[in-house]
């Protein structure tokens, strides 16, 4: 009778603990995305990391990074496609293929951002961010428009949702 009282007192000790670093941790998460310009698309991103609730500031700001990888890999593919289906248009078939060197810069960029936050060099974290993950994109679209290549939607929706990310990201890093 002893055991039970006992093992039933430690499961529900187990829970309660639990929910209070859940609910301390979802406020970690709501903390961090109220300074960015787009709070529902931070916590979404956060939610969709099944180790977001065990997060700290730095585990939350590597998930935002994750979230800004995966962006990066549809619009690597993505322009890529793009570029080959251009093949008539040699300035567009270019512009698509800078579009793709661009984006391996930033994915090494993404890569040693986040060695940076690991070891906890912020600054050269945020650097990193800065100039090889922010800038190819954006160089990508200045260069698009000028040439007044057509972009599809799609690729117009996830390069806003990257270049979001990477301002959350930031905004977050400077909080360190």
């Amino acid at each position: 009778m002893k055991a039970s009282l006992v093992a039933k007192l430690l499961l529900f000790t187990t829970l309660v603990t639990i929910s209070v670093i859940s609910r301390a941790n979802e406020e970690l998460m709501m903390q961090e995305c109220h300074n960015s310009d787009n709070p529902t698309l931070c916590l979404s991103c956060l939610r969709s990391d099944p180790t977001s609730p065990e997060a700290d500031q730095v585990g939350l700001a590597r998930i935002i990074l994750r979230c800004i990888n995966s962006h990066l890999l549809t619009l690597t593919k993505n322009a890529s496609t793009l570029g080959s289906v251009h093949h008539q248009n040699p300035k567009a078939t270019a512009a698509w293929k800078q579009c793709s060197l661009g984006y391996a810069t930033a994915k090494r960029g993404v890569g040693e951002a986040d060695a940076h936050l690991i070891t906890g060099d912020y600054d050269k974290a945020a650097y990193d961010v800065n100039v090889k993950v922010v800038a190819p994109p954006f160089s990508c679209n200045t260069s698009l428009e000028t040439l007044n290549i057509h972009v599809p939607s799609s690729f117009r929706y996830h390069t806003e949702v990257y270049l979001a990310l990477t301002q959350t990201l930031l905004r977050i890093i400077d909080r360190f």
